[in-house]
């Protein structure tokens, strides 16, 4: 699917597309608050034109009932509100030369080799969730991140318990990961299987920071994907995605609020203003701070920290 359908897709699905070059597709961000305000404007508007026809017809039974109104005086009048309330939109842009609202919402990215990959796997009918235009139609090319739908009600640090190999029976690495009902079934080089149930997502799926799975994940290990999350064969490889994904250009290009914010952005769910305040206070990084100039040790102390806010509790992990 070429590109300008791809954007009038978009369009039909209510996005406001702002352009595309050869590698992304630039959007509105959807959770911008400024826009709300646009839409009650236009509800505002309709709720006038229905007040000013009821007033109308109240006029009309009125004159009929034998009322001395100037309904011509009043309808002038109404006439004039309804015109100033429609132009006043038109007027502002005019004056500041654009979509006001559009100046105080955020643009998005979406990689057009990531959507083109997800409609070949839709047209060839993979095995997929039911929900995965949703999972994998993502802005933050893989760094969106949705509340684990285990997680802990508390920030309070959960206590992690991270099996070894000699804890685990299964003495072989794990080549594949796949969803069963909530549980995650991982698969061994020697074909033998253990099932991780209970805990939270991240858990269950060695992915700590609760990565979308990806061209992304693909390149940083992931071997199958659970409940829209991509899974890790381990609880280290989890973690090296993290920073690798901070590592990324587009991360870098952030300030560890800005980073933060695409991570765990307000339309998932999330409190990000306070999953911005956990990361400084417990880095002491400030939030301005620009995320190429931290070091690896400094990255290292951010992946924790999100590792904690994002749910680590271990559950059942039986052997099949």
């Amino acid at each position: 699917m070429d590109t300008e359908q791809i954007l009038r897709l978009m369009q039909n699905a209510g996005f406001r597309v702002h352009g595309a070059d050869a590698q992304f597709i630039y959007i509105e961000d959807p959770a911008c608050v400024l826009r709300a305000f646009a839409t009650f404007a236009e509800y505002a508007w309709l709720a006038v034109v229905g007040a000013t026809g009821l007033l109308l017809f109240g006029w009309a039974i009125s004159m009929i009932r034998g009322a001395k109104n100037d309904i011509f005086t009043n309808l002038r009048n109404l006439i004039l509100i309804l015109g100033i309330v429609s132009a006043a939109g038109p007027i502002i842009n005019v004056i500041f030369g654009d979509d006001l609202f559009r100046r105080g919402c955020s643009t998005a990215e979406i990689s057009i080799a990531d959507v083109q990959e997800m409609l070949a796997a839709r047209n060839t009918r993979l095995a997929r969730q039911s929900d995965d235009l949703y999972e994998e139609f993502d802005i933050y090319d893989t760094g969106v991140i949705a509340a684990p739908d285990n997680a802990p009600a508390s920030n309070e640090e959960a206590e992690s318990t991270v099996n070894t190999p000699e804890q685990n029976s299964v003495a072989s690495h794990p080549i594949r990961a796949h969803e069963s009902g909530r549980d995650v079934v991982y698969t061994y080089t020697n074909q033998s299987q253990t099932r991780r149930s209970s805990g939270t997502r991240a858990w269950r799926n060695n992915n700590p920071g609760n990565i979308r799975p990806g061209r992304f994940t693909d390149s940083a290990g992931s071997i199958g994907r659970a409940g829209g999350f991509a899974a890790f064969p381990d609880e280290q490889t989890g973690m090296d995605a993290i920073i690798l994904l901070l590592k990324t250009p587009r991360y870098q290009a952030k300030t560890l609020a800005q980073a933060i914010s695409a991570w765990a952005p307000p339309s998932d769910g999330n409190n990000t203003s306070s999953y911005q305040q956990q990361v400084s206070n417990e880095t002491g990084v400030a939030l301005s701070t620009p995320l190429h100039s931290l070091d690896d040790s400094q990255l290292w102390q951010v992946a924790r920290v999100i590792r904690r806010i994002e749910g680590w509790t271990a559950g059942r992990e039986t052997q099949e």
